[in-house]
């Protein structure tokens, strides 16, 4: 039957997320173990570079395939995370890192305390193997390695293989300069920071879940370009910080439109750190120039003429107290589009007049021990043009989504992220964006393994 028991399927998550939680709490973290039991500790600790791992992967099922849909991967789509079903090596991440002494991290946040007076400089290195290292890689440098062929040029063949991709979304240096209360900057290829859910999937990171938001799937990307930070103000009452910079658009080093982008952001912070409130911003033209380097899916437009995009995220957190907190985002991007015939897109044809999105999303989290958390999300992403959310859908209307779940630290080394989530939409013109195109919603339930070494 197409259909799964969803009753038995979700008594088999509780089963596999909550057996094993009589272990007790870890008592450090695993990063770094691998690296330092080969090579010592004097990287670190002379040096101040961390090297480390991560080995993201997961199991999941929807109620709308069959075992014969499986194989053709990517069946989960729309959901963002881990997109096939059954098992799938979502990325291995191995890291370097040395990090700045700063009162500013560049993409992060403000810091409270002493300005340093000493210039300081580090890098961050990141490389990424797996299936969802195909949306992190960058046009002009990893998008066409050898690796990452056949795939590469043939989407359709990389679904039906399952194909595994290697990028590397993070290669840029970092430096502090003790001028004017201090400056922060970064240089190279990196993350753009701009969301609410920052990749990858770090200790440290902000997103509890196995499966993405909506949200996510428009703003994630690297940029290549240079981002200055800088504390405005640290007082008894708040911190600010403010950070600006140009690059060459979203996932791209070739710029294949001879226009740059603006990256930036307004940080605001308590003191101690337990409520902030971001807002971040990226606006430039996005169109592809040229037929013959045509930049997608991060473009789907094609003009000789400039097509002005822009977005921005609004996303926050807050801590009650040491059981609860509560985070947030609220999106609202613009693709513009002049109308001529000469101004194509590559889905809808001649004449693309320009697109437009918005969403919100909150999560609630309960911290029961720390080694054990409860969070649920619930999102609401509206794409009326079936724009934004290409290729992981075209279909235009309102996407609908519940999710809950848990993250169990079973030691250092290894983490659990259960997780149920209900997706539904409402739409226009009869679209049906989950299953084989042919479901109006959704139920997946994902069982994920993060494993740091």
């Amino acid at each position: 039957m197409k259909n799964i028991n969803v009753k038995s399927f979700g008594a088999v998550l509780f089963v596999l997320a909550t057996g094993p939680c009589l272990a007790g709490e870890p008592a450090e973290v695993g990063e770094g173990t691998v690296f330092r039991s080969l090579f010592g500790d004097s990287l670190q600790r002379d040096y101040g570079v961390k090297v480390s791992g991560l080995v993201d992967a997961g199991y999941s099922l929807n109620n709308n395939s069959s075992h014969q849909d499986r194989e053709s991967g990517l069946t989960n789509l729309p959901v963002a995370g881990f997109n096939d079903e059954g098992f799938e090596l979502g990325t291995l991440h191995l890291f370097a890192d040395k990090a700045l002494k700063t009162n500013f991290i560049p993409r992060v946040t403000p810091l409270p305390g002493p300005a340093p007076s000493e210039a300081s400089f580090g890098f961050t290195l990141e490389a990424a193997y797996g299936r969802n290292a195909q949306q992190a890689r960058t046009y002009g440098w990893d998008m066409h390695w050898g690796i990452n062929s056949p795939g590469d040029n043939d989407p359709a063949k990389a679904r039906r293989d399952k194909q595994n991709f290697l990028a590397v979304p993070n290669i840029a240096a970092t430096a502090y300069v003790p001028y004017a209360g201090g400056f922060s900057a970064i240089a190279g290829i990196f993350g753009s920071g701009l969301g609410y859910e920052i990749p990858p999937n770090i200790r440290a990171a902000r997103n509890p879940f196995a499966s993405r938001s909506y949200a996510f799937v428009t703003e994630s990307g690297t940029v290549a370009g240079f981002l200055l930070g800088k504390r405005l103000i640290s007082s008894p009452s708040m911190l600010i910080g403010a950070e600006l910079g140009v690059v060459q658009g979203q996932g791209n080093l070739r710029d294949n439109n001879d226009g740059k982008s603006l990256l930036g952001a307004l940080r605001w912070r308590t003191p101690d750190m337990n409520t902030w409130i971001d807002y971040e911003f990226l606006v430039g033209n996005s169109e592809n120039e040229s037929r013959s380097d045509i930049q997608t899916p991060r473009s789907r437009v094609i003009s000789s003429d400039g097509q002005f995009k822009q977005q921005h995220s609004l996303n926050g957190w807050h801590r009650f107290d040491e059981k609860w907190s509560m985070g947030g985002e609220m999106v609202y991007g613009r693709q513009y589009g002049d109308g001529k015939a000469s101004t194509v897109d590559i889905v809808t044809g001649p004449g693309f007049d320009g697109a437009h999105w918005w969403g919100a999303n909150m999560v609630l989290t309960y911290q029961h021990r720390k080694d054990l958390s409860f969070s649920v999300r619930a999102e609401h992403f509206d794409d009326p043009d079936g724009y934004i959310l290409f290729p992981n859908s075209t279909s235009r209307g309102a996407f609908n989504a519940l999710t809950t779940g848990l993250r169990y630290d079973i030691n250092k080394y290894l983490s659990l992220r259960p997780e149920l989530r209900y997706d539904w939409f409402d739409g226009k013109n009869d679209a049906h964006p989950f299953g084989q195109g042919d479901a109006r919603n959704q139920l997946t339930g994902t069982v994920e393994a993060l494993v740091y070494f």
